[in-house]
This record gives C-alpha cells, sequence and structure tokens, in this order.
C-alpha cells in the first residue's frame, strides 16, 4: 500500500468516526399517535341527483350514530347555497351501529327502512362507513324489513 492510499484510509476513518455533527440530546416527546382517524364527520349529501362527499368539522371523531344525527340534520345554509340536498328524512332516531364477528355492519333505525328511498340508503352507508373506516357490508334494519346488505357506491 503506497503513502497516498494509507492516507486516503486514514482521512476516510477520520471522518467516518467524526460522525456527521449532530449532538446528543434529551428525550423529545411529541404529541399522541395519529390514529388514522381525522376529527369531525364525513357526510354524503346530493349535487343534481349524484351523491357527494360533504366535510364536517367537529372537535373529535364522530361515531357512526353521531354522524347520522348529522346527516339526518340535512345540508346546511352553506350546503344549500351549493345546491346540496338531502333525501335522508327526520326521525331516524333512536339508532344503533353494531359489527358482527364478520365485520358485517347493522344499523338499526326506528324509521321504516321501505319508506327510504335508494338514495337515502346509499347517503346512510356511505355515511356509516366513512364513521366506521371500513369496507364491510352495511345493513339498514328496522322493525318493518331489512334493506341490504349494501357498500357505498362511492369509493372511501
Amino acid at each position: 500500500m503506497t503513502g497516498r492510499h494509507l492516507l486516503a484510509w486514514v482521512v476516510l476513518i477520520a471522518v467516518l468516526d467524526a460522525g456527521c455533527g449532530v449532538r446528543p440530546s434529551g428525550v423529545i416527546t411529541g404529541g399522541p399517535a395519529p390514529t388514522g382517524r381525522a376529527e369531525g364527520a364525513t357526510l354524503y349529501f346530493l349535487a343534481n341527483s349524484t351523491l357527494m362527499k360533504v366535510r364536517r368539522s367537529t372537535p373529535q371523531h364522530l361515531s357512526p350514530t353521531q354522524a347520522l344525527t348529522l346527516l339526518e340534520n340535512g345540508p346546511t345554509s352553506d350546503d344549500w347555497a351549493e345546491n346540496l340536498t338531502s333525501e335522508v328524512p327526520t326521525g331516524l332516531d333512536p339508532v344503533t351501529v353494531t359489527t358482527d364477528a364478520s365485520g358485517n355492519v347493522d344499523v338499526v333505525l326506528s324509521a321504516d327502512v321501505t319508506t327510504l328511498s335508494t338514495t337515502a340508503v346509499d347517503q346512510i352507508v356511505c355515511t356509516v362507513r366513512d364513521a366506521l373506516s371500513t369496507t364491510a357490508p352495511i345493513t339498514l334494519t328496522s322493525h318493518a324489513a331489512t334493506r341490504g346488505p349494501r357498500v357505498c357506491p362511492l369509493s372511501g
């Protein structure tokens, strides 16, 4: 090995040994880890008879029943100004949402599900899907009948 090669090796080892110049520090803590769920709720209204995703900001992530209450309340004045409508009637409460061992979701409504339009069913199914972050089939049930299982016709 020549003197040049030896000098090159010594310089390389010295550079690697020196590190990158980052000095050690104490533990730096951050906020809580992200959960993958954003705060608020995604509701589905209609724009010219086509389902449209509408984001509602709230202080925390809403449960499916809370999201359905917002959906049942209908479009806000800002939504109406953008010509958004809804076919979901009032009187769905009380609502319960359960998931079975296979992951299938059952939404039990006090309103008769046979009176809901297909579009209203889709609005409910899509809203529950996003509230649960699921791709599982969703069935709507009332004392009178069952609708579904259905999946949201829009991708999440």
